[in-house]
């Protein structure tokens, strides 16, 4: 007996210390999303995106590429010492001091040094176009995880609704006012709207997993009320300014630092066969022995002087040509296709937004009639002078004018976001 107790004792002591393991485990999975507007959350998104993270350090990486290529420039310092040993003599040593600069005498190294400029350029109009593309994805996942939740919310209360139309139509049906056939409506009706609720649920959730992913999994989610009924229409009515738009565009500018990178990559590879001088000073701080005495003054400085004048490097200046020579030509190439890209974006980017503003417009007008058309109905239908089909059918056409609003709304608010990236201009943005 005293064992069994023992045991039990032992089991319930372990279940217990699990739970507790559990229970504190819990809110560091499960805690709470942070609701944030939308430019609190492009805050956060454009501080934690992995990336954009990535992109900042290509713009560091190609800095420091840019001061590498520098040093070819300057002169170089350095210590050395010698120890000799010859038969029959004593050993000798001695310990200097060189400064060294070589050049080539046509700006080859300044050829190199432009090469790293233009890349460094080109890494930060990388980032900028990176910015501008984030910022689109951006929209389209906080905005889609927000109509998502005004859709779940409508059809939370469409739920509501139609429990109370099954009720009414089975207390109906009990006084024999209307057939058993009302009451399989109506629940086919919940039913219907139900379903409705469980696909809003799931579009909320890929969204909201979306927006967390562009945010490096930061728990972050839109505010609560962002899909008001009252939401202004977009008033912009003046087109861009298409062609200045695309020049100075991220895309385009990046484009452009390639190649004029390219450029300086080819000027730098005709230099190669070209005569290159080098100069260096040594000065001999320590000597020791009777031969590096003889050899070295100490405390003296002297010079050396090398002209080097290339005859034959195995075909490696031609084929460096070459290489640079197709570089610029895709460059240039991949500079018009920019341009192309960045005018087609811009064009359709505007279509889509004028085409948001008209259709939001259109919904309105239509959900404002809808919705009278529906209390119309219910109030015919209390008065006894409405068959539930008629009511059925006022509600589906509130019901698929409201989900159709909530699109709308977000199809404009998306739309907004895309012209700005097409643009090149973002609000808190790196592009402009």
């Amino acid at each position: 007996m005293k064992k069994t107790f023992c045991r039990r004792a032992l089991f319930f002591s372990l279940v217990l210390v699990f739970a507790k393991a559990t229970t504190l485990a819990l809110p560091v999975s499960e805690a709470s999303a942070e609701s944030l507007d939308f430019e609190s959350a492009w805050e956060v998104i454009r501080e934690h995106n992995p990336g954009l993270k990535a992109a900042r350090n290509s713009v560091d990486a190609a800095y420091a590429s840019l001061k590498i290529s520098a040093v070819r420039t300057r002169i170089t310092a350095s210590l050395s010492g010698t120890g000799t040993k010859e038969e029959g003599s004593r050993a000798s040593s001695s310990a200097g001091a060189s400064l060294s600069y070589s050049t080539s005498l046509f700006g080859r190294e300044k050829a190199f040094v432009s090469a790293e400029k233009f890349a460094l350029r080109e890494a930060e109009a990388s980032l900028a176009a990176m910015e501008l593309n984030l910022y689109r994805q951006t929209a389209v996942s906080f905005w889609g995880a927000a109509a998502g939740e005004a859709s779940v919310k409508a059809a939370r209360e469409e739920i509501t609704r139609r429990e109370a139309f099954l009720e009414d139509a089975r207390l109906r049906f009990q006084q024999g006012m209307v057939p058993e056939l009302d009451v399989l409506r109506a629940e086919s009706a919940l039913a219907e709207a139900r379903h409705a609720l469980a696909l809003s649920e799931a579009s909320r959730s890929g969204f909201e997993a979306m927006l967390k992913g562009l945010a490096g999994w930061q728990n972050i989610s839109p505010a609560e009320g962002l899909f008001d009924l009252d939401l202004d229409i977009g008033s912009r009515n003046v087109p861009p300014d298409f062609q200045n738009t695309a020049d100075s565009h991220p895309l385009v500018l990046k484009a452009h630092r390639s190649v004029e990178k390219a450029e300086s990559l080819l000027k730098a590879a005709r230099l190669t066969p070209l005569p290159t001088l080098s100069l260096t000073a040594t000065k001999t701080l320590v000597t020791d022995g009777p031969a590096a005495s003889a050899q070295y003054t100490q405390d003296d400085w002297w010079g050396r002087a090398t002209l080097t004048i290339p005859l034959i490097d195995g075909g490696q200046t031609k084929w460096s040509v070459e290489k640079a020579e197709a570089g610029l030509a895709a460059a240039e190439a991949s500079l018009g296709s920019a341009k192309a890209e960045v005018m087609m974006n811009l064009f359709t980017a505007w279509e889509d937004y004028v085409a948001a503003q008209k259709g939001l417009y259109a919904e309105k007008a239509r959900f404002d009639l809808v919705s009278k058309e529906r209390d119309i109905v219910l109030l015919r239908y209390r008065e006894g002078l409405a068959n539930q089909i008629e009511v059925l059918d006022a509600q589906s056409r509130f019901t698929g004018s409201l989900a159709s609003l909530i699109n709308g709304k977000k199809g404009l608010l998306v739309a907004e976001a895309a012209l700005a990236s097409a643009e090149g201009s973002i609000p808190g943005g790196e592009s402009k």
